[in-house]
Protein backbone atom coordinates (compact mmCIF):
# COMPACT_ATOMS: atom_id res chain seq x y z
CA UNK A 1 0.00 0.00 0.00
CA UNK A 2 2.65 2.18 0.68
CA UNK A 3 4.38 1.30 -2.46
CA UNK A 4 0.95 2.63 -4.03
CA UNK A 5 0.87 5.35 -2.62
CA UNK A 6 4.47 6.76 -3.63
CA UNK A 7 3.68 5.83 -6.78
CA UNK A 8 0.75 7.92 -7.26
CA UNK A 9 2.33 10.55 -5.82
CA UNK A 10 5.54 10.47 -8.05
CA UNK A 11 2.58 9.94 -10.99
CA UNK A 12 0.90 13.15 -10.27
CA UNK A 13 4.26 15.37 -9.37
CA UNK A 14 5.39 14.39 -13.00
CA UNK A 15 2.00 15.24 -14.40
CA UNK A 16 2.15 18.81 -12.67
CA UNK A 17 5.47 19.50 -13.23
CA UNK A 18 6.07 18.27 -17.01
CA UNK A 19 6.11 21.24 -19.45
CA UNK A 20 3.12 20.74 -21.76
CA UNK A 21 3.54 23.55 -24.61
CA UNK A 22 0.66 25.04 -27.13
CA UNK A 23 1.26 25.78 -30.38
CA UNK A 24 -0.51 28.58 -32.03
CA UNK A 25 -0.06 29.19 -35.60
CA UNK A 26 -0.05 32.29 -37.71
CA UNK A 27 -2.49 34.14 -39.47
CA UNK A 28 -3.25 31.74 -42.42
CA UNK A 29 -1.68 33.77 -45.45
CA UNK A 30 -4.74 32.04 -47.83
CA UNK A 31 -7.02 34.30 -45.40
CA UNK A 32 -5.65 37.42 -47.20
CA UNK A 33 -8.20 39.48 -46.66
CA UNK A 34 -6.13 42.34 -46.67
CA UNK A 35 -3.10 42.12 -48.86
CA UNK A 36 -1.61 45.95 -48.59
CA UNK A 37 2.27 46.76 -47.69
CA UNK A 38 3.29 49.76 -45.73
CA UNK A 39 3.07 53.05 -47.52
CA UNK A 40 0.42 51.39 -49.99
CA UNK A 41 -1.71 53.48 -51.64
CA UNK A 42 -5.32 53.04 -51.68
CA UNK A 43 -7.91 55.48 -54.03
CA UNK A 44 -11.85 55.61 -53.99
CA UNK A 45 -14.15 57.40 -56.03
CA UNK A 46 -17.53 58.11 -55.40
CA UNK A 47 -20.67 58.90 -58.30
CA UNK A 48 -19.48 62.47 -59.14
CA UNK A 49 -16.15 61.19 -59.70
CA UNK A 50 -14.15 62.62 -56.42
CA UNK A 51 -11.43 60.74 -55.10
CA UNK A 52 -10.71 59.71 -51.44
CA UNK A 53 -6.99 58.56 -51.00
CA UNK A 54 -5.66 56.95 -47.86
CA UNK A 55 -2.01 55.59 -47.03
CA UNK A 56 -0.90 52.18 -45.31
CA UNK A 57 0.34 53.10 -42.00
CA UNK A 58 0.52 49.42 -40.86
CA UNK A 59 -0.07 46.38 -41.97
CA UNK A 60 0.31 43.39 -39.17
CA UNK A 61 0.19 39.82 -38.98
CA UNK A 62 0.53 37.14 -36.16
CA UNK A 63 3.21 35.14 -36.04
CA UNK A 64 3.64 31.60 -34.50
CA UNK A 65 4.28 31.03 -31.36
CA UNK A 66 4.86 28.26 -28.56
CA UNK A 67 4.18 28.98 -24.72
CA UNK A 68 4.84 26.17 -21.92
CA UNK A 69 1.15 26.03 -19.78
CA UNK A 70 -0.30 24.56 -16.90
CA UNK A 71 -3.61 25.69 -17.58
CA UNK A 72 -6.28 25.48 -20.64
CA UNK A 73 -5.14 28.26 -22.54
CA UNK A 74 -6.29 29.72 -25.93
CA UNK A 75 -4.48 30.86 -28.94
CA UNK A 76 -5.31 34.22 -30.92
CA UNK A 77 -4.69 34.99 -34.14
CA UNK A 78 -4.90 38.16 -35.87
CA UNK A 79 -4.26 40.31 -38.89
CA UNK A 80 -4.93 43.98 -39.23
CA UNK A 81 -3.94 47.29 -40.66
CA UNK A 82 -4.13 51.20 -40.15
CA UNK A 83 -4.77 53.43 -42.63
CA UNK A 84 -4.46 57.63 -43.38
CA UNK A 85 -6.63 59.63 -45.22
CA UNK A 86 -4.62 61.95 -47.24
CA UNK A 87 -7.20 64.50 -47.94
CA UNK A 88 -8.77 64.62 -44.54
CA UNK A 89 -9.06 63.60 -41.11
CA UNK A 90 -10.06 60.39 -41.39
CA UNK A 91 -8.07 57.20 -39.70
CA UNK A 92 -8.80 53.85 -40.79
CA UNK A 93 -8.08 50.53 -38.69
CA UNK A 94 -8.83 46.97 -39.44
CA UNK A 95 -8.87 43.62 -37.39
CA UNK A 96 -9.88 39.99 -37.63
CA UNK A 97 -9.22 37.81 -34.44
CA UNK A 98 -9.66 34.27 -34.61
CA UNK A 99 -9.49 32.70 -30.68
CA UNK A 100 -10.21 29.79 -29.22
CA UNK A 101 -8.81 26.13 -27.58
CA UNK A 102 -8.42 24.57 -30.89
CA UNK A 103 -7.27 27.61 -32.66
CA UNK A 104 -10.57 29.09 -33.57
CA UNK A 105 -14.42 28.90 -32.23
CA UNK A 106 -14.85 32.61 -32.71
CA UNK A 107 -13.70 34.92 -35.40
CA UNK A 108 -14.16 38.71 -35.24
CA UNK A 109 -14.30 40.93 -38.12
CA UNK A 110 -13.49 44.53 -37.03
CA UNK A 111 -13.95 48.26 -39.30
CA UNK A 112 -13.31 51.18 -37.10
CA UNK A 113 -13.05 54.83 -38.52
CA UNK A 114 -12.04 57.46 -36.87
CA UNK A 115 -12.23 61.33 -37.13
CA UNK A 116 -11.37 64.05 -35.38
CA UNK A 117 -14.80 64.38 -33.81
CA UNK A 118 -16.36 60.89 -34.51
CA UNK A 119 -14.85 57.16 -33.25
CA UNK A 120 -16.97 54.40 -35.03
CA UNK A 121 -16.60 50.56 -35.33
CA UNK A 122 -18.21 48.35 -37.42
CA UNK A 123 -18.47 44.61 -36.11
CA UNK A 124 -18.94 41.42 -37.28
CA UNK A 125 -18.63 38.00 -35.01
CA UNK A 126 -18.77 34.25 -36.42
CA UNK A 127 -19.46 32.35 -33.66
CA UNK A 128 -19.36 28.54 -34.11
CA UNK A 129 -21.07 26.41 -32.31
CA UNK A 130 -17.95 23.75 -31.76
CA UNK A 131 -14.23 24.52 -32.19
CA UNK A 132 -12.48 23.92 -35.53
CA UNK A 133 -9.13 22.50 -36.78
CA UNK A 134 -6.87 25.60 -37.55
CA UNK A 135 -6.72 24.36 -41.14
CA UNK A 136 -10.53 24.64 -41.92
CA UNK A 137 -10.42 28.69 -40.32
CA UNK A 138 -10.87 29.44 -44.25
CA UNK A 139 -14.52 27.65 -44.27
CA UNK A 140 -16.20 29.92 -41.74
CA UNK A 141 -15.10 33.43 -43.35
CA UNK A 142 -16.93 33.70 -46.88
CA UNK A 143 -14.95 35.48 -49.78
CA UNK A 144 -16.72 38.85 -49.75
CA UNK A 145 -17.64 40.22 -46.02
CA UNK A 146 -19.83 42.72 -45.57
CA UNK A 147 -19.95 44.98 -42.36
CA UNK A 148 -22.87 46.82 -41.81
CA UNK A 149 -24.59 49.37 -39.44
CA UNK A 150 -27.00 51.57 -40.29
CA UNK A 151 -26.41 53.94 -36.49
CA UNK A 152 -23.08 55.73 -37.88
CA UNK A 153 -22.50 58.69 -38.56
CA UNK A 154 -19.95 58.20 -41.05
CA UNK A 155 -20.08 54.95 -42.61
CA UNK A 156 -22.79 52.98 -42.63
CA UNK A 157 -21.37 49.74 -44.77
CA UNK A 158 -18.09 48.24 -45.90
CA UNK A 159 -16.95 45.50 -48.35
CA UNK A 160 -14.13 43.15 -47.94
CA UNK A 161 -13.02 40.63 -50.61
CA UNK A 162 -10.57 38.19 -50.44
CA UNK A 163 -6.88 38.80 -51.83
CA UNK A 164 -8.23 42.25 -52.98
CA UNK A 165 -9.16 44.25 -49.43
CA UNK A 166 -11.56 46.94 -49.00
CA UNK A 167 -13.36 47.29 -52.17
CA UNK A 168 -16.24 49.56 -51.26
CA UNK A 169 -17.89 51.49 -48.15
CA UNK A 170 -20.95 53.33 -47.83
CA UNK A 171 -21.11 56.56 -46.08
CA UNK A 172 -24.03 57.42 -43.91
CA UNK A 173 -25.12 60.22 -46.52
CA UNK A 174 -25.76 57.30 -48.63
CA UNK A 175 -22.29 57.84 -51.03
CA UNK A 176 -20.63 54.63 -52.51
CA UNK A 177 -17.04 54.92 -52.63
CA UNK A 178 -15.78 52.29 -54.79
CA UNK A 179 -11.82 51.25 -54.80
CA UNK A 180 -9.99 52.41 -58.25
CA UNK A 181 -7.79 49.27 -59.44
Amino acid sequence: MKNLTVIIIVLLSVICVSCKKTHCPAFPSDLNYFPYSQEQELKFVNSQQNFQYFTITSKENSKAESFEWNCRCECFVYTMFSANSNTDSLNIRCDIHVYGRSYGSNISMIFQIYSKSNDESIYKQITTDKSFPYEEMGQYIEDSVTLENDNNKLIKKVVFVKNKGLVSYTTADGEEWKLVE
